[in-house]
């Protein structure tokens, strides 16, 4: 009896085994690569996007010994709002390019450059020739506001601009900044609603929302996972 009842167990245990085996097979495709795709995810992550300058000029700012230095320039009347945005976004950005292991000029010594110059205008060429750089990250900043228009009392941050790349080359012993691309990027937080000054101070939302433009920004230059800003 006790071989019988052995032997039937291992009957039964074998059916089971069998209909799963069935039933995996059955399994739509799509339904096994989402399983599969969940997978991978769980275990390596997110893949990564790879950066817009990688895309536009084939090169990988986290390899090799390239330099970049980032400058920023904004208009006379956000100058007038906000006196510092600019050396904040050179520092902001400059400090997660080098965290992503992209080697960068000192914001301190683009900050004193800035300080010398006259005007608000950005000279590549002395740039160029004053600093030793592979590429400059030019920022330009066009609008910026951290209040809904006609409602001062609500938060919500407003940027746009464009990334002007320059390619550092020598000619006759010069050094020449040639334009690479350009690139237009846009910002706004909250995307659906503006925020109470009521729930978060205004200087707070500032010091939130530079942060939150800063990375996306640098995150143009070297490969990154999505979702990392908002």
């Amino acid at each position: 009896m006790n071989d019988l009842s052995t032997l039937t167990n291992r009957r039964n245990a074998l059916r089971t085994l069998s209909a799963i085996g069935c039933g995996l097979s059955l399994l739509p495709v799509a339904g096994c690569s989402k399983l599969l795709l969940g997978g991978g995810k769980i275990l390596f992550g997110d893949p990564k996007i790879t950066a817009e300058f990688t895309q536009l000029t084939q090169e990988d700012l986290t390899k090799g010994t390239k330099m970049v230095l980032v400058v920023c320039s904004t208009p006379e009347s956000v100058e007038a709002e906000t006196s510092t945005l600019k050396l904040d976004l050179i520092d902001g950005v400059t400090r997660r390019m080098k965290l992503n292991k992209v080697k960068i000029i000192n914001p301190d010594r683009v900050a004193d450059w800035l300080e010398e110059q006259s005007g608000t205008s950005i000279d590549l060429q002395k740039l160029a020739r004053d600093f030793d750089t592979d590429y400059i990250a030019w920022i330009e900043v066009q609008t910026f506001g951290l209040r809904e228009p006609n409602s001062p009392k609500l938060l919500r941050g407003s940027t746009t601009g464009y990334i002007r790349v320059a390619r550092i080359e020598e000619f006759d012993g010069k050094r020449r900044a040639i334009m690479a691309y350009t690139r237009e990027f846009a910002l706004t937080y909250p995307q659906h609603q503006p925020l109470s000054e009521n729930s978060r101070s205004s200087i707070v939302f500032h010091k939130q929302y530079v942060s939150e433009l800063c990375d996306m920004l640098a995150e143009r230059f070297y490969n990154h996972r999505p979702g990392t800003s908002f």
